[in-house]
């Protein structure tokens, strides 16, 4: 029944299956989960740093194709409202937008090259990846 109930999680479409997306951070990260509140306030731009460190947030080119998809189940939000919110915080002034990775393999070496990166990659990813060791799941706490 679980095993069943994570399939039906995964599957946006009817015959699509999406992987999922998970929080990432290196493994030298002072924490192992954050609030969905932070998380969006650092991926807007509107924070650079959790408690008194500074986090250097990841994201990733349009061209993931499962990047709507942590826009909208983790951060909460369309990609047109998150856009929208970027380019407000960005106009008035507030904001520092993410850096931006430019394929998977970038991702993770800045994820475990970075002391306080923070990015996300797909489970499959994660897995796959050689510099596993180095990174850490960062669990998002609801609101």
């Amino acid at each position: 029944m679980i095993t069943s109930l994570a399939l039906l999680t995964m599957v946006g479409a009817p015959g699509v299956v999406q992987a999922e997306v998970v929080l990432v951070g290196s493994s030298s990260i002072h924490f192992n989960e954050i609030s969905k509140t932070k998380l969006r306030d650092l991926y807007t731009g509107q924070s650079q740093a959790v408690g008194d460190t500074a986090v250097l947030v990841i994201d990733r080119d349009d061209a993931f194709g499962e990047r709507s998809r942590f826009i909208s189940g983790t951060l909460g939000f369309t990609t047109e409202e998150f856009r929208t919110v970027q380019r407000l915080l960005e106009c008035i002034g507030i904001s520092k937008a993410p850096t931006v990775a430019r394929d998977s393999q970038h991702m993770v070496d800045l994820l475990a090259n970075n002391p306080n990166a923070l990015g996300y990659l797909t489970r499959k990813e994660l897995q796959g990846s050689a510099a596993r060791s180095k990174l850490k799941f960062i669990k998002v706490l609801a609101e």
